[in-house]
């Protein structure tokens, strides 16, 4: 019996360890590599015209979005503002379906 209680709690922990998943798909991770903060970030679907404001990202900090999938396929663009106030955008997902779901990572420097 008390060898079925250690191997109950090797599983249990076994199975806690499997669902901690740091490389999670289904997400976008933004790295900004840059020496200077990334201001107005915003997360823009193109199909479903949903619009997520993620606010500013420090130098050299990395932030994991998770994609908010829809019945139909989208497209998903980053938008930004540098640190001279210049607007920038980049296409974090040219295809994004809930049956393919993937992990992107956008550099930003």
């Amino acid at each position: 019996m008390r060898n079925c209680g250690v191997i109950l709690g090797f599983m249990v922990l076994f199975l806690a360890a499997c669902s901690i998943n740091p490389q999670e798909k289904g997400t976008i991770v933004l790295n900004n590599k840059s020496d200077y903060l990334l201001s107005d970030i915003k997360i823009k679907y193109t199909n479903s015209k949903r619009v997520d404001l993620l606010g500013d990202l420090p130098a050299h900090t990395p932030y994991t979005y998770k994609i908010h999938y829809t019945d139909s396929e989208d497209s998903i663009t980053v938008y930004y503002m540098d640190h001279e106030q210049r607007k920038k955008s980049l296409t974090a997902v040219g295809y994004a379906a809930k049956y393919d779901r993937q992990r992107y990572v956008l550099h930003i420097s």
